[in-house]
């Protein structure tokens, strides 16, 4: 309906770890966050949600997380091992 509708997406993580290692120091909210934001995108692309809808566009919070920053290490694993990685969708990472 979003790209029908010509309408922007926006992302916002929720529902991040607060137990464990992520207890104390605020980590759930400097850390989670950037990291469940990472993995929305992740999932979007090795999804194929942007192959499925070449034309939706999302807006991820928090600079895209830890995406940007990593994206060369997403991209190195989804090529050399695509069996675990490129199951849904066959497109590099960067290409997004």
């Amino acid at each position: 309906a979003a790209e029908k509708l010509n309408c922007c997406l926006f992302v916002h993580p929720w529902d991040m770890q607060i137990d464990g290692r992520m207890s104390k120091y605020w980590f759930p909210w400097l850390i989670g966050m950037p990291t469940e934001t990472t993995m929305a995108i992740c999932s979007m692309i090795m999804g194929g949600i942007f192959e499925k809808f070449p034309k939706l566009k999302v807006c991820f919070a928090h600079g895209g997380g830890a995406f940007p920053y990593t994206v060369g290490r997403i991209s190195h694993g989804f090529n050399v091992r695509p069996d675990l990685c490129a199951m849904d969708n066959k497109v590099d990472p960067r290409k997004y």
